[in-house]
């Protein structure tokens, strides 16, 4: 009799022990897979803003941050199911709750972003705007997700979400099944025609573990850590590997393309500057060498002139002014051609004070400023890395067109004034002169490009082709607000985010 029930203590020993271990083991499995699923989400969404900086696509991030924000809800459940977190109601349906949870809102933010990016997000669209854009998502991602876990923590009564006497064992799990079905059969699959990439197509095929899940769950499990529950997790720590694994080939894929890409470019670069060095010399040695035969046509036409002015007629005269304003034009094309082709050919900057500078181009138009009477009017500027001999043609040509392009009997007023935007500074020069009419404006900057014959203004027509390519070389802008008979307003943007010697 004794040893009968010393053997049935033993057996009820063995029954409690065995009992335990199951308990931590499953909840030990349940932990471990849980924070995986977290884990490859976690992974999914650095992939995905990785992938955003490369290709500028919206929808990668937002996706990425939706399965982010699910894979944070998982986190919850699983410590709430550790009991690390507890319910204020401290009712016992509170971990089965937050499983139901997790699932509804895992399927529900997949469902409002992916609509959200077929209706209201454009595939291409404006740098600032598309990071804004992504910003104010997950951040509302973000507090979505921290508002559900509060209402749940935070909340006194807890609805029952387990029925292990009925067919449907968590039907707080069908809603959740339906949305995994209409993502994989509709929602994901207008995604997928409108990105076709491999990261849109994995998302589709993700639909199926997540079925897969719900139908274990809300058709099979009856209580926590049961053979429908284990494999439930298992299917869903597979749902974030199918996406992240498309996420990781899409990375993958436009990694070698943009290696490629920027490879051909750094060829394209190479062969530019070649070929640019080319022209830059064959314009230099071209206009040198048209230089001596000019120089000869305009000094045996000075020395015909001088000596036999007074033997030719009035018609033969005026020949004579005809070609040698002709050869002074054509010198001063010349000259302006072999300025063209040495800009930029010292590739050093330095801090220079803009006041200094322009004050000294002043000077050197003293006698154009008191023959017009013109009044500049300069307020004081910033000191910037440039290039400095270039910058000061840049001024040098745009002062003379403010004084040259005056209205008749009205002497030029010039304005010069700077105001900072954003990472550049932004250099304005105004005039009270003839104005540009709007058709023009664009034109202007190109060589040779004139509005007025040399008949009625004398030029070139190449002063402002120099501007263009001085703030090209700064990586900068030029551009003109003006109205016919109303003045110009010449604008020059410097960006700052430049070391003070270039590359």
């Amino acid at each position: 009799m004794g040893n009968e029930l010393e053997h049935s203590g033993l057996m009820s020993a063995n029954s409690y022990q065995e009992a335990v271990f199951q308990s931590l083991a499953g909840a030990f499995t349940h932990f471990m897979l849980e924070w995986s699923a977290v884990a490859v989400a976690f992974a999914t969404a650095i992939l995905a803003f990785i992938q955003f900086r490369i290709t500028g696509n919206l929808a990668t991030p937002i996706i990425g941050m939706a399965l982010l924000c699910a894979g944070f809800m998982d986190a919850f459940h699983a410590l709430a199911s550790t009991q690390l977190i507890k319910s204020v109601a401290d009712n016992e349906n509170f971990i089965p709750l937050t499983w139901a949870v997790s699932r509804m809102f895992n399927a529900l933010i997949l469902l409002a972003v992916t609509l959200f990016i077929l209706i209201r997000i454009k595939p291409t669209g404006n740098l600032r705007k598309r990071h804004n854009t992504v910003v104010i998502t997950n951040i509302i991602l973000l507090l979505i997700s921290y508002i559900v876990v509060r209402l749940c923590a935070r909340s006194e009564n807890l609805p029952s979400t387990m029925f292990p006497e009925d067919i449907i064992t968590r039907p707080y799990d069908v809603v959740p099944l339906l949305l995994f079905i209409i993502l994989g059969l509709v929602i994901f699959p207008r995604f997928y025609r409108r990105e076709r990439n491999v990261f849109s197509h994995a998302l589709i095929w993700s639909m199926v573990p997540a079925v897969a899940t719900q139908l274990h769950m809300s058709f099979g499990s009856a209580r926590l850590f049961d053979a429908h529950f284990n494999i439930g997790h298992y299917l869903k720590v597979i749902f974030y590997l199918v996406p992240f694994t498309g996420m990781l080939i899409d990375y993958l894929i436009t990694y070698r393309e943009e290696k490629k890409r920027l490879a051909l470019l750094a060829v394209a670069h190479r062969e530019l500057e070649r070929k640019n060095k080319e022209l830059e010399q064959f314009v230099y040695i071209a206009s040198h060498d048209l230089q001596e035969p000019l120089r000869t046509v305009m000094n045996f036409t000075e020395l015909l002139h001088q000596d036999y002015g007074e033997r030719l007629d009035d018609t033969a005269n005026t020949y004579m002014n005809f070609i040698q304003k002709a050869s002074s034009r054509m010198s001063a094309l010349i000259k302006g051609l072999l300025d063209y082709s040495r800009i930029g050919a010292a590739k050093k900057r330095k801090t220079v004070n803009l006041t200094t500078l322009i004050n000294s181009v002043i000077e050197d138009l003293n006698a154009s400023i008191k023959e017009t009477g013109a009044v500049i009017e300069l307020s004081q500027m910033p000191s910037l890395p440039v290039f400095e001999t270039e910058l000061r043609l840049l001024f040098q040509n745009l002062l003379t067109n403010a004084i040259k392009f005056r209205k008749k009997d009205i002497p030029p007023h010039i304005r010069i004034n700077s105001r900072e935007k954003d990472d550049s500074v932004v250099i304005t020069i105004s005039d009270n002169g003839i104005g540009i009419a709007k058709e023009h404006q664009e034109k202007i900057f190109s060589i040779f490009k004139r509005l007025h014959g040399n008949d009625e203004i004398e030029g070139t027509g190449i002063g402002l082709a120099h501007c263009q390519k001085i703030m090209n070389l700064h990586g900068g802008q030029i551009w003109v607000t003006s109205e016919k008979g109303q003045g110009s307003s010449f604008n020059i943007l410097i960006p700052l985010n430049h070391d003070e010697e270039s590359e």
